[in-house]
């Protein structure tokens, strides 16, 4: 690429004046210059992980309307409507979500370092095509809920409602993940707002539209109206999302649709399946653990039910800060500043402990009194508040091992990720629970005491890959990758006139 010369955009509405989410400093293929400070690095991370927060807060209370609108027709539809989101969580989220980090990479780092932005959509098309392919199979098992739920010995009538369940969410299903590839493409952009700004209008609806179909005459549905009105939200939110980026700001990065996102999908997956490893080794390794209280007592049940609504509850807060790190890092990488992204994994590390650490705080506080916020059984409350310490020791653990995912995704290197995930929970705390658990009796603590291993030795291997990576060299890497990227895209069009493979890379 000359330097003179530049990529004919195909968005009408690229502009170089400065707006709200300009890039702070232009991309450079010359230098590795510093743009940032600590002061740039909070002030940045505060604002903008606030919005991301309250997007995946609102977002968890979708699905948790229907648990509790189902709750007051029996305690078999609000077993079928619990068993079915968590069926949904492995079966179908936690691969959506896992796939989609490939957006936190590709679309950040070209967001800032590729001259043609509407790269930043042609990543958006590929990730929707192949999310699209792979809810086939996903599709199917959801059909087959039913039959998957009793071959795993769950009771007739409880697998007949949760199988229903399934098959009224799949209408929405589609939408759900369209909507998590949407929210990346923008929040690569800097705009993380929008997605929350969607899901402040679809979730009231969604909790009204439950109360509506499921109760209401003549709307009146019973059990099958709370997973329709889920989906109908579902469409909502996405509808809204596309709105936002027609009539208020996102498409810059929009060049309309090209047959290229039939192509070149081997980036896009090599960094999604590792993602989908990462994500679901957490997300699975939660899910167990409730199975395994299921085989202690029921107060044991009861109370783990509590303690990881709780946890996921608290969960958003390094959730959103990571998300937002992942887009700052990959933005700075893109730029070709090192230095500035290395200083702003740091400040989300900072940001991870500090608010793990009131999250700590407040289970500390409230262990005595906790439990009655969710029952009035007096075993159940004793049972949470003596697993309350361990799981605000957790906290600070979860915070770590959920920022540095993050920070990992934003260089591209989910495959680290999933190694140390692998290791860490499978290898080392998945027998040690167990032993804890079922062999030295230590029930509900051994569960809790072999989770909280596992995140305390995730978060210390990835905090140590972070420590020693080669900052500048993965900036040089990834500034190659949006050249080829660019080329190939150019190349295709039949646009080859702006790229020259002798362009000096970063001088790190």
């Amino acid at each position: 690429m000359t330097s003179d010369t530049t990529i004919t955009q195909r968005s009408p509405s690229l502009s170089d004046s400065a707006t709200e989410r300009t890039p702070l400093v232009k991309a450079s293929t010359k230098s590795d210059f510093d743009t940032s400070s600590w002061a740039i690095e909070f002030k940045w991370l505060l604002k903008n992980c606030i919005p991301v927060i309250g997007t995946y807060m609102l977002q968890n209370s979708l699905q948790m309307a229907s648990v509790f609108t189902l709750g007051r027709l029996g305690a078999t539809q609000l077993a079928a409507a619990a068993l079915g989101s968590m069926f949904a969580s492995v079966s179908a989220w936690s691969i959506a979500h896992g796939m989609t980090t490939a957006l936190d990479t590709l679309c950040s780092q070209a967001w800032t370092g590729a001259k043609d932005k509407t790269l930043v959509g042609v990543h958006l098309q590929r990730a929707l095509v192949i999310l699209a392919i792979m809810f086939l199979p996903i599709g199917g098992v959801w059909w087959c809920g039913e039959r998957i739920l009793l071959a795993l010995n769950q009771e007739p009538d409880l697998a007949e409602h949760a199988g229903l369940f399934l098959r009224y969410l799949m209408i929405g299903a589609p939408a759900y993940i369209a909507f998590e590839a949407v929210k990346k493409y923008l929040q690569a952009q800097g705009i993380m707002q929008a997605s929350t700004y969607a899901l402040i209008v679809a979730s009231p609806i969604n909790l009204a539209l439950n109360y509506t179909l499921v109760y209401v005459e003549p709307f009146k549905m019973g059990f099958i109206g709370a997973p329709l009105a889920t989906s109908f939200s579902y469409w909502l939110m996405l509808i809204l999302l596309l709105l936002y980026i027609k009539f208020v700001d996102g498409r810059e990065a929009w060049g309309g649709w090209t047959k290229e996102c039939l192509s070149d999908w081997g980036p896009f997956i090599r960094l999604g399946l590792p993602g989908v490893i990462a994500v679901s080794v957490e997300w699975w390794s939660f899910e167990l653990s409730a199975l395994a209280a299921s085989y202690l007592s029921t107060v044991d049940l009861a109370a783990q039910s509590i303690l990881l609504t709780s946890g996921a509850a608290t969960y958003t807060i390094p959730f959103g800060i990571a998300v937002t790190a992942s887009n700052r890092v990959g933005n700075s990488l893109g730029q070709g500043c090192a230095i500035k992204a290395k200083r702003a994994s740091s400040m989300a590390l900072i940001f991870a402990v500090a608010f793990g650490s009131l999250n700590s705080l407040f289970f500390i506080v409230t262990r005595s009194w906790f439990g009655y916020m969710f029952t009035s059984e007096e075993d159940v409350v004793e049972r949470v508040s003596a697993i309350l310490p361990l799981c605000a020791l957790f906290q600070i653990a979860d915070g770590a091992a959920g920022v540095s995912s993050g920070i990992i995704r934003g260089l591209g290197r989910q495959k680290v990720a999933a190694y140390l995930n692998v290791f860490a929970y499978y290898a080392v705390a998945a027998p040690i629970g167990y032993v804890l658990t079922f062999k030295l009796d230590w029930n509900l603590t051994g569960l809790w005491t072999g989770l909280t291993i596992a995140l305390f030795l995730s978060a210390a291997l990835q905090v140590i890959f972070l420590y020693i990576v080669d900052w500048h060299s993965e900036a040089k890497k990834i500034h190659h990758r949006i050249q080829v990227a660019e080329h190939k895209l150019h190349h295709d069009e039949g646009d080859d006139s702006s790229f020259d493979s002798t362009e000096p890379l970063l001088n790190a």
